[in-house]
């Protein structure tokens, strides 16, 4: 109340200020002061008052003159005024006091109880009017929103009735009413359909629906004019030849402004062109389905086929090296590294059979991401010298529960990806924390640089997919698996992995994976062959 109950109070005698701020100082009104006319005259021009405390008598003027000059002016005369006097009850200043606009006067010496019932009245008063002005704003507001939304339907009605009329367009356009019974089609209908108007309105279109399609069209439209904002469906209509022809029908509601249905708007599309050639390329779709599962059925079977005879292989190389000192050492080694990289090529057709059958598991533990990366990569390092490729590495603690064999997966894939296409120069392996990639838990980045051939900017989407190789023929090497694994081994863990890549100035892949991987039930599909997205995230 302080602050919306100002009172003004006109007194030249500090005694008689603080007198009257006493006897009304716990009532917490906000209280200004002025201590002649002039000054009150200059406060009630800057604001509104609820009421005016007036002495009589004045250094500059008398109090008379003050309350006329209030009262003169538009913004202050219904402010109350109370006059402060010593005059007793002598009736001419009485009458001249009401003369001059005055509401009431008090004795001095004040009266507290007087004083305060007075003005807790004309506070009160003020209050209301503001809140009855306030009301009165709000009314007009609402009013002229009102009127402005009447004059919007208007507009928006007559814009729709045009569109409903106009015989331009190709499609079949008609109306209906709220029961769904139609009330206007336009020149294409009766054009196709060789019906007149009185055999097509009301329920009577239902004859140019082909027999086969005419029940379900119908029970379909009746059960949408219940509850439905749009209606489409797909029926033959039969031609004025008797040819039937698909159509694509798709109706949608006009509503008033209490939300009731005032009228349906429709619209009949031919699609029957559409339809026989998406039929054909369901058919083709299908065929191209079952060879991609024989294919992957082949890749399942003979990898599993080959994987034993290879482990065979590589035991019998391994005991053949220790058994025959004497033999020749790069031979040997050669035949080793050529029986490990025909092996890996055999797990990445047993991971990608895993994939595509939603079985690949994940067997959770708590790893430190930068111990797994400087395993893998010291593994690699004679790899990478023969190519030329010195290996630095920037690695910081990062840990979370992931699987460690499919970490050491990701990094040997893509450490093996930058030595095949680095061109001899430097790789930068770095391990750091990920942020909040990863959700409450954060993450941890795994990132791989180059600076080989790099990949055109039009073949970058394409570089996660399978049996997917983007460099020249001199480059290319394994079945094009290895990113692909990469990418659904990290999305298996709820990561993502992405490229930066420029030709002639090397890729850069990113790897960011939470802290907290997720695993699936054995039951369920990592990722369900066929559903994956085209981004290159994992997500």
């Amino acid at each position: 109340m302080p602050h919306n109950s100002p009172i003004l109070l006109v007194d030249d005698r500090p005694q008689d200020v603080l007198t009257v701020r006493g006897l009304l100082a716990d009532r917490g009104y906000d209280i200004v002061t002025a201590a002649s006319g002039a000054e009150a005259l200059k406060q009630v021009l800057e604001r509104q008052f609820a009421l005016i405390l007036l002495d009589v008598r004045l250094p500059d003027m008398n109090g008379f003159e003050v309350a006329s000059i209030i009262k003169g002016r538009e913004r202050s005369r219904d402010t109350p005024i109370v006059f402060l006097t010593a005059a007793g009850t002598d009736p001419r200043f009485i009458y001249r006091a009401y003369s001059v606009g005055a509401v009431d006067y008090l004795h001095k010496p004040i009266d507290r109880d007087l004083l305060r019932a007075k003005v807790a009245v004309f506070v009160e008063l003020f209050r209301k009017d503001l809140r009855i002005a306030r009301q009165a704003e709000e009314l007009r507001v609402a009013d002229r929103r009102e009127r402005a939304l009447e004059l919007g339907e208007l507009r928006l009605a007559s814009e729709r009735r045009y569109r409903n009329l106009a015989e331009a367009i190709p499609q079949i356009v008609w109306t209906a009413g709220p029961d769904g019974g139609a009330d206007y089609f336009n020149r294409r209908w009766f054009e196709y359909t060789g019906l007149d108007g009185p055999a097509s309105v009301g329920w009577g279109w239902l004859n140019a629906v082909d027999a086969e399609d005419r029940e379900r069209h119908a029970e379909a439209w009746r059960e949408a004019l219940g509850h439905a904002d749009v209606y489409q469906a797909e029926c033959r209509l039969l031609g004025r030849d008797g040819r039937p022809r698909w159509h694509l029908c798709r109706v949608v509601r006009e509503l008033d402004a209490t939300g009731a249905v005032t009228s349906w708007l429709g619209t009949y599309t031919d699609c029957d062109d559409l339809k026989h050639a998406h039929e054909q390329s369901e058919a083709a779709r299908r065929l191209a389905q079952l060879a991609i599962q024989a294919r992957d059925d082949f890749l399942s079977i003979a990898s599993h086929e080959l994987r034993t005879p290879l482990t065979a292989l590589q035991l019998n190389l391994q005991n053949l090296e220790r058994v025959a000192p004497t033999a020749p050492r790069d031979k040997m080694a050669a035949a080793l590294r050529q029986t490990q990289r025909l092996t890996r090529l055999v797990d990445n057709l047993l991971d990608l059979s895993r994939i595509t059958s939603g079985h690949l598991q994940l067997e959770l533990e708590q790893l430190d991401l930068a111990l797994v990366t400087r395993e893998v990569v010291e593994r690699m390092r004679d790899e990478a010298a023969r190519a030329g490729c010195a290996v630095e590495l920037s690695l910081h603690a990062s840990e979370g529960r992931w699987d460690r064999l499919r970490l050491e997966q990701v990094v040997t894939n893509l450490v093996s990806n930058a030595i095949r296409y680095g061109a001899g120069k430097p790789i930068r392996v770095a391990v750091d924390e990920g942020g909040d990639d990863g959700g409450a838990g954060g993450s941890a980045r795994l990132v791989v640089q180059d600076h080989g051939i790099g990949i055109e900017a039009k073949d970058l989407p394409r570089v996660f997919q399978r049996f997917e190789r983007l460099a020249p023929q001199r480059h290319q090497g394994g079945l094009g698996m290895g990113l692909y694994i990469v990418r659904e081994i990290v999305a298996a863990h709820g990561g993502g992995v992405t490229v930066e890549s420029h030709p002639g100035a090397g890729s850069t892949f990113t790897t960011v994976l939470p802290r907290e991987a997720a695993q699936p039930p054995r039951d369920q599909r990592i990722r369900p062959p066929g559903a994956r997205r085209a981004t290159m995230d994992g997500c």
